[in-house]
């Protein structure tokens, strides 16, 4: 971790930086962090799955990763698809689209390989419940349990409220964080399909075989598969794929020279938050 961090201040002007999947060590200066622990902050079930092939690569490479989902947003559930499920009239219609979700979720992470005890769900209400201060307070008090150094989440800048609001509490705890633990956090803001600014800095690039196991982690959420092709006509599979595919087509723009055989490319925003 101290590495990625050295390089991280040593090569900043030379952004954007490349992880690449097929090479343990790209050549664009900052290395893998090779340990550490990295928190998944997921405003929305499904927001972990956006990133997986980032958090696969550093899984595997040793860092200790766990995943966060603040809240169960049961108003991504069309109505018809949460009547069908299971057929039980007893559950109001609210407290199965809540469950739909947070099994989806719960199956999405034991496929990608974590164990359910590195899965927290925090259960925070969407809309006025996000702005109360108990809202804020229970993911500060979360994120401050957590200590971890390298945090994954939506860079929050788009329409969408709970990705806004998650990104900004976290940014007004972080650097209490690094005071207290004296150590720094790495942020890593992915790129959404409803985000409007991000910088940059870093491609994490993959290719064909990749994809295809991307692309079966995002289908375990049916019911944001189904409601993206109603409302949509895409897939939410197709819809994160094609937003990968859109971001490893900006890098070549961006360098033209970048020789890779991906296809594919996560795209971050990095922030690091330092202690005096």
């Amino acid at each position: 971790m101290k590495t990625f961090v050295s390089d991280l201040k040593q090569y900043w002007e030379n952004r954007p930086f490349l992880w690449n999947e097929f090479e343990d060590v790209f050549a664009r200066k900052v290395r893998f962090p090779a340990s550490g622990k990295v928190l998944v902050l997921g405003p929305h079930p499904d927001d972990p799955e956006s990133v997986a092939i980032t958090c696969r690569i550093l899984m595997r490479l040793g860092c200790d990763l766990w995943a966060t989902i603040v809240s169960m947003s049961p108003f991504g559930v069309e109505d018809e698809y949460a009547q069908r499920w299971q057929n039980n009239d007893s559950i109001s219609l609210q407290k199965k689209k809540i469950e739909i979700r947070r099994r989806e979720q719960t199956s999405a992470t034991e496929m990608f390989g974590l164990t359910p005890d590195r899965l927290t769900f925090l259960g925070i209400e969407e809309n006025q419940g996000l702005d109360s201060p108990d809202s804020s307070a229970k993911i500060r008090d979360h994120f401050i349990s957590m200590a971890p150094d390298i945090v994954i989440m939506p860079i929050g800048k788009d329409p969408n409220r709970t990705h806004a609001r998650v990104y900004q509490v976290f940014r007004e705890c972080v650097e209490d964080l690094t005071l207290k633990k004296e150590k720094p956090v790495v942020a890593l803001y992915n790129e959404d399909p409803k985000t409007l600014e991000i910088r940059h800095d870093l491609f994490v690039l993959f290719g064909e075989e990749s994809a295809d196991w991307k692309r079966t982690l995002l289908r375990i959420h049916d019911s944001q598969q189904q409601r993206n092709i109603n409302s949509r006509g895409i897939g939410f599979d197709d819809r994160i794929l094609r937003m990968n595919h859109l971001g490893y087509k900006r890098l070549q723009e961006m360098l033209p020279h970048a020789d890779s055989p991906a296809n594919y490319a996560e795209v971050f925003e990095i922030e690091l938050f330092d202690f005096p």
